[in-house]
């Protein structure tokens, strides 16, 4: 079910998530706008079957939860995805998914919302150039800096590394994640973890 899908939780959260070719799997939760956990993990499936596991993250809290997850789908159309809980996910296939991931159509300055594992939402800009490094500037005593470059897949998605600076910084100054970016229509969604894997980041803007 490789893909990028999006829709609703049965809890009412918009949902996007990312599956890449290897089975690597990033979801974030926002409801209204506002930014509320996301998922890292991995997906297996085949047939129209799929299982999968990993953490569940709430970043306003700092919270961190094994999770697995189980349903179906139908290849580049649509997927039903249950946790144990009983919260489900319906999602739609992105088209934009297959076209090449490209670094003159990402390239730009984005203005939108980004959160660290237990601080608040924060107002940010971020500029990628067309070489694919990524700046963001000061807000609130902490800086970004890092790089971003097309996955050998071939698909619509980024591989990305980012650093941040400053005493003011929740992750840690000199803390560097690595994660993926998604870009869709003038809309960039980046999320990143530490290699501790037990903090992260996600922004989400336009440009």
């Amino acid at each position: 079910m490789e893909g990028f899908w999006t829709g609703k939780s049965s809890t009412g959260w918009d949902v996007a998530l990312a599956v890449l070719e290897n089975g690597e799997t990033w979801g974030v939760y926002t409801s209204n706008g506002a930014i509320y956990g996301a998922l890292q993990g991995n997906t297996t499936s085949s047939g129209g079957t799929l299982t999968g596991s990993g953490r569940e993250f709430d970043l306003r809290s700092g919270q961190i939860a094994s999770s697995i997850y189980s349903g179906t789908y139908t290849a580049k159309t649509k997927t039903d995805i249950r946790f144990p809980s009983g919260v489900t996910f319906a999602g739609t296939y992105s088209t934009a998914y297959d076209q090449p991931a490209t670094l003159s159509a990402l390239a730009g300055t984005y203005t939108g919302s980004g959160v660290s594992t237990g601080a608040p939402v924060q107002s940010i800009t971020v500029t990628i150039s067309a070489t694919g490094t990524i700046t963001s500037p000061s807000s609130l005593g902490c800086s970004a800096s890092g790089s971003v470059t097309p996955r050998s897949s071939g698909k619509n998605i980024f591989d990305l590394r980012i650093t941040f600076s400053g005493a003011n910084c929740a992750l840690g100054n000199g803390a560097t994640a690595s994660g993926v970016a998604y870009y869709e229509g003038g809309t960039l969604l980046a999320m990143g973890l530490l290699p501790s894997q037990t903090a992260g980041f996600i922004f989400t803007g336009r440009k």
